[in-house]
């Protein structure tokens, strides 16, 4: 036998070794539907804590800007300059046009770049009626947060 007929006779082979090894992968891959495992239901976790403290602030201005009360409501990060122009405040109806973005810091946040409206209505320092609009373009909070799996509690300064 010369020396290119082995290399022939042994390269057949091995091509035919190649092929009976793929046909056998090929076979064991395509199991009939009965025999396929089910598919199991994917985990589902809660949004990253900035995210869920994010909502948890948004929730919370939202309603101090709900606030009809004569005084800016308490540890929501709402001031007005109004002492100057009215000897009386009846009302003030506020307005949020952009909530402040939450940045985390350990156990506690700041939250900047909101725009609130607020429009106070009352008695100015005349004695006449008046009602001026105060515009905030860099509404912004700072406060203590506390994440757990359950819940997320936010607590403005």
């Amino acid at each position: 036998m010369t020396r290119r007929t082995g290399w022939a006779i042994g390269g057949g082979a091995a091509v035919v070794l190649a092929g009976a090894a793929l046909w056998i992968l090929w076979q064991g891959s395509t199991a009939p539907p009965s025999e396929r495992p089910t598919p199991t239901a994917v985990a589902t976790t809660s949004a990253p804590a900035a995210d869920r403290a994010q909502d948890e602030l948004d929730a919370v201005l939202t309603a101090c800007a709900e606030s009809t009360e004569s005084v800016p409501p308490e540890r929501c990060g709402i001031s007005i300059p109004w002492g100057t122009e009215f000897a009386a405040v009846s009302g003030i109806r506020y307005r949020v046009e952009k909530l402040p973005m939450l940045e985390l810091d350990g156990d506690s946040f700041t939250a900047g770049g909101g725009v609130l409206v607020a429009t106070v209505t009352g008695t100015g320092q005349d004695g006449s009626p008046r009602t001026e609009t105060y515009r905030t373009e860099n509404w912004a909070v700072r406060g203590d947060v506390e994440i757990s799996p359950e819940k997320v509690e936010i607590d403005i300064w």
